[in-house]
């Protein structure tokens, strides 16, 4: 690369040594600034034409069928190529000019003359124009095709590699943090929901900064984590403290899902504050609401009416009447019945409600027998 950063030089200087034959300063400017267009195009010309032959081939290997077959049963992941097309590019323009070179190069003495003769005007029109034009051409043209094939086959070639290694390893690193954040996670919901004797518990503020970070599939493993624990707890007196811990857990998820897409995070929240030790009927309530909002119908979205079931107790033990042992006002009644009214649509959830103490004394106070929107 030396020898031909020298040979540029003196290449160069030859140009103003060409035109100092001219016989008057604005005739050198004239001979100086053509030579040197000449020369700049065609180096210009010399590097495009090597850089195209010195682009490095992308070595692409398929996987074998064997390997294909291996990986049928594993989660398919979306994987992206090198994009070729300037590989690809660069060996149809090579093929293209060699193809057209080869069948043209008996025409090739005939264009040095013509071109010699147009150059050679803008040359001063001197003697040794014709020569000095035909020389300057080559001497460029093959100094900047040998410069840039040899800087693309010696540093291009690396610095792709570099950069897909660079790449490689962002990628990497960045499923090795979200490794970290969802390992960091499901530890910490494991420690709130087992906790060691005398640990304190985390604020509700650092379970969702925790948790608001983590995946998805993350966040529905912790979800059924809580769930399970909260489904097996809440009926005996000595679970209910564990039962508790998964409120805070609900309510982080609740917070990380900032769109308000999964149903499910308010109706275990809303369960899990009806069954605490000191039941919070209003929260419970609330939420359910939210759940039922975000659920839909529950026929279409095929999830059980276990909401309105709950919510019907929640507003149950909200009316002041019902604990003084008497009929609910008519708004409160038309609630009731309301969710009463789905929950017994279906038959597995209607055993639930026609097995409960609370909603078996409120029909009876209220004379109901089939809750109904309308009944009085």
């Amino acid at each position: 690369m030396s020898v031909l950063a020298g040979s540029l030089v003196v290449g160069c200087l030859v140009i103003p040594l060409y035109a100092s034959q001219a016989s008057s300063l604005g005739q050198f400017a004239s001979v100086f600034g053509v030579a040197l267009v000449v020369a700049c195009s065609s180096l210009l010309i010399g590097g495009l034409l090597g850089f195209l032959f010195g682009i490095p081939r992308t070595l692409q290997q398929e996987a074998s069928q064997a390997t294909q077959q291996n990986r049928k049963d594993q989660p398919q992941e979306t994987n992206y190529a090198v994009n070729t097309n300037l590989e690809q590019i660069s060996d149809w323009l090579t093929k293209i000019l060699v193809g057209v070179g080869l069948t043209q190069v008996s025409t090739l003495p005939a264009a040095l003359r013509e071109y010699a003769d147009f150059v050679g005007t803008g040359l001063g029109n001197f003697l040794n124009s014709g020569v000095f034009s035909i020389a300057l051409l080559l001497f460029f043209l093959i100094n900047g095709f040998l410069i840039s094939y040899l800087w693309t086959r010696l540093h291009l070639a690396g610095a792709l590699r570099q950069a897909d290694a660079s790449s490689r390893l962002a990628a990497v690193e960045t499923k090795l943090d979200i490794i970290d954040i969802d390992a960091k996670a499901w530890s910490s919901v494991q420690r709130l929901l087992n906790p060691a004797p005398g640990s304190i518990p985390p604020s509700q503020e650092e379970i969702n900064a925790i948790i608001a970070p983590a995946t998805s599939n993350m966040k529905a493993q912790i979800f059924w984590a809580a769930q399970q624990v909260r489904s097996e707890n809440w009926q005996n007196l000595e679970g209910k403290p564990k039962m508790e811990r998964t409120i805070p857990i609900f309510r982080a998820l609740i917070a990380s899902d900032t769109e308000g897409v999964y149903h499910a995070n308010h109706g275990q929240l809303g369960f899990a504050l009806k069954d605490q030790r000191n039941p919070n009927w209003v929260e419970a309530q609330a939420e359910l609401t939210e759940a039922i909002k975000l659920r839909g119908n529950w026929q279409t979205s095929g999830w059980l009416p276990h909401y309105e079931f709950v919510r019907a107790i929640c507003r149950i033990n909200l009316d002041e009447a019902f604990k003084n042992g008497k009929q609910s006002d008519e708004k409160t009644r038309l609630a009731i019945n309301s969710d009463l009214e789905v929950a017994f649509s279906d038959s597995r959830v209607k055993e639930l409600a026609q097995n409960e103490p609370e909603i078996k004394k409120w029909m009876e106070l209220n004379g109901v027998t089939t809750p109904r929107r309308s009944a009085r």
